[in-house]
């Protein structure tokens, strides 16, 4: 059997055709269509790593009102990818995954300290302006035994150069205020 040229021509014609028919067609697409090109396996926009970084921050004791001083030590690493509408950058994907443990003094010297340890927190999604942020409550252990919850917000930020991470205390729900020995994982509304 014969395979003719002009067979074989026409049939690396039409690939090439339908190759660049489909490079057209993905390049003209809608953004919606295009955010899917974001992962590149670890090929990140931005990548930062903290390692044991200690970040620090005014807070309160929400049952007793005490004010003191709240530490956080992190270790992360924050990975983000742009986002683009074919032309321009429009967002970026941000995601982190970290492990941190807490730590509250008190001014007042009479006041328990408390402490937790979070082994696994993740922080993802999609925003327009390279920051994200995560709503959590933590559970701590007082020095004389007793729990007491804090509401925070995470807010993480990337850039170029690395990530900015901030932590701030948010308004505690009643509900654990008069039942601070709800289990974790207790729903926040």
């Amino acid at each position: 059997m014969k395979i003719r040229p002009a067979v074989i021509i026409l049939a690396l014609t039409s690939f090439l055709l339908l190759s660049a028919f489909q490079a057209f067609a993905q390049g003209n697409s809608p953004a919606f269509v295009q955010k899917a090109s974001v992962q590149k396996g670890n090929d990140h926009a931005f990548s930062h790593d903290l390692n044991a970084e200690p970040i620090t921050f005014e807070a309160v004791n929400p049952r007793t009102q005490v004010a003191g001083v709240m530490t956080v030590t992190l270790t992360a690493a924050v990975r983000g990818n742009r986002l683009w509408d074919g032309q321009t950058a429009v967002g970026s994907h941000l995601q982190g995954a970290q492990q941190a443990t807490f730590s509250f003094v008190p001014y007042y010297p009479y006041s328990p300290s408390y402490s937790a340890t979070v082994r696994r927190l993740q922080v993802a999604g999609d925003t327009t302006d390279d920051s994200i942020f995560f709503d959590f409550g933590l559970r701590a252990t007082g020095s004389d035994g007793s729990v007491q919850w804090f509401m925070l917000r995470e807010v993480v930020t990337a850039t170029e150069q690395g990530a900015q991470i901030a932590f701030e205390q948010l308004r505690l729900p009643a509900k654990f205020i008069m039942q601070p020995d709800l289990p974790c994982g207790t729903r926040i509304d």
